[in-house]
């Protein structure tokens, strides 16, 4: 009896029993215990044999699942839609939240009345405003990495006592985070690659932030060493060329003056 189980591009299952009541010893039992032990030997061989060609077909079969598996999975990447978003303009949504969101970022805010019923006026009157906002990574449904980390910044119903105090603290946020919405498909950190990727690709669209480091790496690589020795002697200032030392003019002689040599006087 036998067991056998085939999920296309996942998983591949073979299992065997033998039981003895399907087996025949009739004309086995009539050999001797030599004969028989040397018929078990050779049968035991023939079973190895028979596994080890089993096993080279449980590896070709890996190699071809992958295969399955890799168009199965490239046609998920593409039919992964784009990201919706307001393309950097604010837009009011239902329950009076607002968005402005791009390829890459979201920032959403909702404003609160906290309202209580006044004797004196005889109707509802608002007590205070509570606003929420979050700033957030603008993923797709099912990204590779859905894990911590998609809400950057942002609060829940912080509470303020007037409507002046709550927008002026509320600019304050969009005017903060207002150079992540300048372009449609911002650079994204390199660190946060996952949140956009589908199957191990960076869905279509998008470019990663380029380190200072990644930049000098890239350039090196790219460079030739007769290219970055000519940039080094290009860098440098020319050597100014060695002072001669200036010749001492040469000192005038002189003329000794010829005395003549006076003579006591005579007497």
């Amino acid at each position: 009896m036998s067991y056998s189980h085939l999920d296309p591009g996942r998983e591949l299952e073979i299992c065997g029993h033998i039981y003895s009541n399907q087996i025949d010893l009739s004309e086995l039992v009539l050999l001797s215990s030599e004969e028989l032990k040397t018929r078990e030997a050779a049968s035991v061989e023939l079973e190895k044999a028979i596994y080890g060609k089993m096993l080279e077909v449980e590896k070709e079969w890996v190699k071809q699942a992958a295969q399955t598996l890799a168009f199965r999975k490239a046609q998920q990447y593409l039919k992964t839609p784009p990201t919706p978003h307001t393309f950097n303009k604010w837009v009011k949504g239902s329950y009076d939240w607002h968005e402005m969101s791009n390829m890459v970022y979201k920032f959403t805010w909702h404003i609160y009345e906290n309202t209580s019923w006044s004797r004196a006026e005889q109707k509802s009157v608002i007590r205070s405003y509570d606003l929420s906002w979050y700033l957030t990574y603008n993923t797709t449904a099912n990204p590779d990495y859905t894990g911590q980390g998609r809400q950057i910044a942002g609060q829940e119903r912080k509470r303020f006592a007037d409507k002046a105090s709550l927008d002026k603290y509320l600019q304050g946020r969009i005017k903060a985070y207002a150079h992540l919405f300048t372009d449609i498909s911002p650079p994204i950190p390199a660190e946060e690659k996952r949140r956009f990727c589908v199957n191990g690709v960076l869905l279509p669209g998008y470019t990663l932030e380029v380190t200072m480091e990644q930049a000098v790496s890239d350039l090196l690589a790219l460079a030739e060493d007769d290219d970055l020795v000519s940039l080094a002697q290009e860098a440098q200032p020319e050597a100014a060329p060695p002072e001669v030392p200036k010749e001492k003019p040469a000192r005038k002689s002189t003329p000794v003056k010829a005395y003549k040599k006076k003579h006591a006087p005579t007497r």
